[in-house]
């Protein structure tokens, strides 16, 4: 089965260039990311969509799906309602690894990449990044929040820095990983700032009652 996705991940890209890599890498890069719900599948049209749209790609990628799964057998429907319709890969690590190899790049295979990779997935930085979200729309945190958050950054994010570190020199291969992780990396920032301005603005209501 591994040899014959990879013969048709190699075919398809031969037929379809690099819209056809564009749009299958992109709907890999989903079935791998974490922050995503997958219990219904790898991916649905609008998601697809908008990750090209935010890669710069303004294309309806309709009819490639439809040779994808029809013409190929590379992705199949895994939810289909009249309101919602859902693929999934037949096989998300061979071609994966097939994408890989068809660029040239650094193979999965390579232990050193496959060690990282374990490393990243343990740390959970789906859940994590969901967290993270969270924490960031809230117009005020209260001190089980500011607790969480402490937890994050005192007992993962030094971890997660020297993963990151190591995938940016597999930089394109660990595409969606590192947007991932820049994205952890920004939204605390950003939560260390609201941190920051309460603390601040609650200091100078301290310093105006006692002059008042």
């Amino acid at each position: 089965m591994d040899n014959l996705v990879r013969l048709r991940v190699f075919d398809f890209l031969r037929n379809y260039g690099d819209k056809g890599f564009l749009v299958l890498k992109t709907i890999t890069d989903l079935a791998f990311d974490p922050s995503i719900d997958h219990r219904l599948g790898d991916f649905n049209y609008r998601l697809l969509v908008m990750r090209l749209r935010r890669q710069g790609i303004d294309y309806n990628p309709a009819n490639i799906l439809r040779i994808l799964e029809k013409d190929y057998g590379l992705i199949e429907k895994s939810y289909d309602t009249r309101r919602h319709k859902w693929w999934r890969l037949i096989d998300p690590e061979t071609t994966r690894r097939a994408l890989y190899e068809y660029t040239g790049s650094a193979s999965i295979n390579d232990p050193r990449m496959r060690i990282l990779l374990l490393k990243y997935k343990s740390m959970e930085p789906g859940r994590i990044l969901t967290t993270l979200r969270k924490l960031s729309v809230k117009p005020m945190l209260n001190s089980v929040d500011k607790e969480v958050y402490r937890s994050i950054v005192f007992k993962k994010l030094d971890r997660l820095a020297v993963i990151m570190e190591e995938m940016m020199k597999y930089s394109e291969v660990f595409v969606n990983e590192l947007n991932i992780l820049e994205e952890i990396f920004t939204l605390a920032e950003r939560i260390a700032e609201k941190i920051e301005g309460r603390s601040v603005e609650y200091i100078s209501e301290k310093q105006h009652e006692r002059k008042t």
